[in-house]
């Protein structure tokens, strides 16, 4: 079918074994889901640890994606553990050799698959006063965006869940954007990710317009929870026109759980989905 959005369903964002349709798909197999997210019509398919993956895993997705003509979303510049530490807000020859061949993984990830954004998260230094992180990572941010631009790809910043993701230095929508800004490089953009900007600062709606044009990638989870799009506080259908209405056209990443693991809860997901998609003329 025909879709409004461009949606990509996650492959695993808290781990790779654990994607979105598990259920529907019986089984967690990345090459599988990538299959069946193509026989709904999405247009993607969002793998953030990708970099992370044993390479004959990496082969297999990158040939399913050109197999189903798939577009892939943002990858994460470093490991699940590295991105809790100060990787980007630290200064000195090996803090910026550390950031280095993360970045250089994350470039090479992202070539494999050809995708175009790379999500940056850096944990706090808490021995560190708050603002002269700040200043390392916007001098960091300017020294890396000289190397992803010629390539063709975007760093994104993405303010997080203080609440859930402990001791992260960005937990603040318009903090990001401020650093962001700072850069004055138009390499350096913007995660909008409807949870963690709904548990820390709320007003998505306003937020969204006025950083519109620092706006590179709009994930979608509701909240509390992370839950499916149509559960919890957040109105995605009014969300999702708002989208529509200011002109996007990058993937919209299902970056969400399910509230029960099963495929009824998967398929009736699908189904909201589908009817709010339709509405958005």
């Amino acid at each position: 079918m025909n879709w409004n959005l461009r949606y990509a369903p996650h492959l695993g964002f808290r781990s790779p074994d654990a994607p979105l349709f598990p259920a529907s798909v019986g089984s967690t197999d990345p090459v599988a889901q990538i299959a069946f997210v193509a026989s709904l019509g999405f247009a993607g398919v969002q793998d953030p640890w990708f970099a992370t993956r044993p390479e004959i895993d990496q082969l297999r997705i990158a040939s399913a994606l050109d197999e189903y003509g798939l577009a892939a979303g943002c990858v994460v510049c470093g490991t699940p553990g590295s991105i809790r530490t100060p990787l980007w807000n630290t200064s000195g020859q090996a803090a910026r050799g550390n950031l280095e061949r993360e970045l250089h993984g994350a470039i090479a990830a992202a070539r494999h698959i050809r995708a175009d954004k790379i999500a940056v998260l850096t944990g706090e230094d808490l021995s560190s006063p708050r603002e002269r992180q700040i200043e390392e990572m916007i001098a960091n941010l300017h020294w890396a965006a000289a190397i992803v631009a010629p390539e063709g790809l975007t760093l994104c910043l993405e303010p997080t869940n203080a609440r859930t993701l402990t001791n992260m230095l960005l937990t603040h929508f318009d903090d990001g954007c401020r650093i962001a800004r700072a850069t004055g490089h138009a390499s350096v953009r913007m995660i909008f990710d409807t949870a963690h900007v709904q548990s820390m600062d709320g007003d998505l709606l306003g937020r969204m317009e006025r950083n519109w044009d620092l706006i590179e990638v709009v994930q979608i989870a509701n909240h509390p929870g992370r839950l499916e799009p149509e559960t919890g506080e957040i109105n995605m259908q009014t969300v999702l026109r708002k989208v529509r209405e200011l002109g996007y056209r990058g993937l919209v990443e299902l970056e969400h759980l399910w509230s029960t693991p099963d495929a009824i809860t998967e398929r009736r997901g699908i189904n909201w989905l589908r009817q709010v998609d339709a509405s958005l003329v």
